[in-house]
């Protein structure tokens, strides 16, 4: 049995998957299983799945039911003793699996780690990176009962946590991470173990490029705002202004 088990859901993302798979499939850590739901997808996501002869990859086929019902069913598929998790807008770096895995120590239910935020402009095929930030928050019981602050993608379980606490519920249209998450810290607060290493990069996307892509139910405004590109109060601008004014200078009197 893979001692991991890696949970993709996808629909209609086709141009997106072949980053995403290559991104657990190329771990430096090969002992894994990648169970990818495909939840009805329209697009060519069955031709590019089938381009891959990797033999971890297992492709789940079901009607579409939305992202917590793919997880529900990839976790009652999963043979490892591990979960980890990602979608497919987003990429691990090679050495995620071997990190978090080593870091996990006995003790621990479950294991997170930080991530490097990207707001893209553009296509999926030609996105250029227009805003980043990192977020690795240290853990806090208490925090993650106001607000969510582990992502589904930088986190790693033991597969008895689901026996235990249940799956992700299919009622809730968004935080169904948070909701995850806080019934584990519940029931096992001092086991759960941050690891204090970025290694995934988290995509955020404009919804007029890639419309299957909610991030997090932001909309284009929200999204400025959290990568601090969104309207400055007048002293702000007054500010930028007079940096873009200094900026001008400088390279004026450098030519």
């Amino acid at each position: 049995m893979p001692l991991v088990t890696v949970i993709m859901p996808t629909y209609d993302r086709a141009a997106l998957l072949p980053r995403a798979v290559h991104s657990v499939l190329g771990q430096t850590m090969p002992d894994l299983e990648l169970l990818l739901v495909d939840d009805g997808s329209t697009d060519d996501t069955a031709e590019v799945l089938a381009a891959c002869a990797d033999p971890r990859l297992r492709v789940l086929a079901r009607e579409h039911r939305g992202v917590s019902a793919a997880r529900n069913a990839a976790l009652a598929e999963a043979r490892g003793e591990l979960v980890a998790y990602l979608d497919t807008d987003n990429v691990w770096s090679p050495q995620f699996l071997e990190v978090m895995t080593a870091e996990l120590r006995p003790e621990d239910v479950l294991a997170y780690c930080g991530r490097h935020l990207f707001l893209l402009d553009g296509p999926p095929h030609d996105a250029r990176v227009v805003g980043r930030k990192t977020h690795s928050p240290a853990y806090n019981p208490a925090s993650l009962l106001r607000h969510n602050s582990i992502d589904n993608n930088v986190m790693l379980h033991r597969r008895a946590l689901v026996d235990e606490v249940g799956g992700f519920d299919e009622s809730l249209g968004r935080l169904v991470d948070w909701d995850f998450v806080v019934r584990i810290v519940l029931r096992h607060p001092f086991a759960v173990r941050h690891v204090d290493q970025v290694l995934c990069d988290y995509h955020y996307y404009r919804r007029e490029h890639v419309a299957t892509i909610t991030n997090g139910n932001f909309d284009d405004a929200a999204l400025d705002g959290l990568f601090g590109q969104g309207r400055r109060d007048p002293v702000d601008a007054q500010v930028l202004r007079k940096i873009a004014a200094a900026l001008e200078l400088q390279r004026l009197v450098g030519e």
